[in-house]
């Protein structure tokens, strides 16, 4: 019988598959309908949107409905709208089309969301003790899986039944995730039972005072704008510019996935040796030098491969970006309420920190489909890692005093390892 976090971590992995499917497929949509950049975007980042708004709500729903019910109904739903999204080819009315779509992008961020939250508190509560940040990390891996599944899904059955049959695969594979919920535990429901006893009231704001917490907050809405704003025009650009086919665009996504689980693997050496500050600071500088090579900007050779290379950093530097950063968020929320227990610190965490990648996932489409129509899919990436430089040496400056004493603590820590 499958263990409850083996159930998560299928779960997760599942759930990515109709998130990744769209990004490639939307732009065949769009030229069907004569939906501009502008408009691609906006379908596009609704998603986040409606996971951002509504994600500060779910731990007091999950109390109150039981949080395996919860995820129940948003696995269930998230498979019927993904088989949807197969039959908005046949709407011709652009006006309906969109209204439709809109409808579907949001109610769709809002099971997403339903599903990340409680996924990522749910593998913290049943997760061996000592083992809470390598369970964390395996659901992140997982979730990377998923996607790199779901582009692979779209290149493959796009071949085989165009835009339509990749939907009803992924579709069926959700309805697999809802199933699979009636396989968790029954002591799940029972601690969502003795949950509901608590009345534990979550003030998100009141941490927002902490310049610390909300510079790294700032620096995970970048990441997110840094790794989805050519969203909207890639697809186009390498079938203009290099001759690159939607099967073989949608392939482009999958190459990442090896060289991110390695990445992972190794991450608790890479911020033991360097600290969670350079870490974090450093995957940021890097998603900053990676924007300018997807188009890529002159004196960078007009080349494919720079392209390419400049993908592999976009979905690999998120790794030593967003784990030490929501270590540091943790932390710092803990330090900053004393009130609070590790579980607690976590979960508010995991809130802010969902709140904040999906507003990042909103606005980079949206940002990257205006910049790209107003100025050219060039500038736009200029402009992108102009932003995310400058913040780089903002923050640099500010907590220089942050990251030297971790680096001090790093060395006295090695100083009584060789003693």
């Amino acid at each position: 019988m499958l263990e409850n976090t083996t159930i998560f971590l299928i779960i997760n992995m599942i759930s990515a598959i109709p998130y990744s499917l769209i990004s490639p497929l939307l732009p065949t949509l769009g030229q069907k309908n004569n939906l501009s950049d502008t408009i691609l975007g906006w379908i596009i980042s609704l998603y986040p949107l409606s996971m951002s708004i509504f994600s500060p709500i779910i731990p007091i729903l999950g109390k109150k409905y039981s949080r395996i019910k919860l995820l129940s109904f948003a696995t269930f739903f998230i498979s019927v709208i993904t088989v949807l999204y197969a039959f908005l080819l046949y709407i011709s009315n652009k006006t309906l089309l969109l209204i439709i779509i809109f409808s579907m992008r949001i109610f769709h961020g809002i099971c997403s969301a339903i599903a990340s939250i409680l996924l990522y508190s749910l593998t913290i509560s049943y997760a061996e003790k000592g083992k809470t940040q390598s369970s964390l990390g395996r659901l992140e891996v997982a979730y990377s899986i998923g996607s790199s599944t779901g582009f692979l899904v779209d290149s493959i059955f796009y071949k085989i039944g165009g835009y339509q049959l990749p939907f009803f695969v992924a579709g069926f594979c959700s309805f697999i995730s809802f199933c699979l919920t009636f396989k968790i535990k029954d002591n799940n429901n029972q601690k969502d039972n003795e949950e509901k006893k608590e009345e534990d009231n979550y003030n998100y704001f009141k941490y927002l005072y902490n310049p610390e917490i909300v510079a790294i907050l700032i620096g995970f809405v970048l990441i997110m704008i840094t790794i989805t704003f050519y969203i909207p025009c890639l697809t186009n650009h390498l079938n203009i510019n290099y001759s690159i086919s939607v099967s073989m665009a949608s392939l482009l996504y999958i190459t990442p996935i090896i060289p991110y689980i390695i990445i992972m693997h190794f991450l608790d050496s890479i911020t033991a040796k360097f600290g969670n500050y350079i870490t974090f600071i450093s995957g940021i500088i890097a998603l900053g030098i990676a924007n300018v090579m997807i188009y890529p900007v002159p004196p960078l050779p007009q080349s494919f491969i720079v392209v390419f290379i400049g993908l592999l950093i976009c979905a690999n530097e998120t790794v030593p970006a967003f784990i030490p950063g929501i270590v540091i968020l943790s932390k710092n929320i803990k330090k900053m309420d004393k009130s609070i227990d590790e579980m607690s610190a976590n979960d508010i965490a995991s809130v802010l920190y969902s709140m904040c990648m999906e507003s990042g996932d909103f606005l980079g489409p949206v940002l990257g489909g205006y910049l790209s129509e107003k100025f050219g899919f060039k500038l736009c990436c200029v402009i992108v890692s102009i932003i995310v430089m400058t913040y780089s040496a903002i923050f640099i400056l500010l907590f220089f005093g942050k990251i030297k004493n971790d680096i001090k603590m790093i060395n006295q820590e090695k100083k009584q390892k060789e003693m």
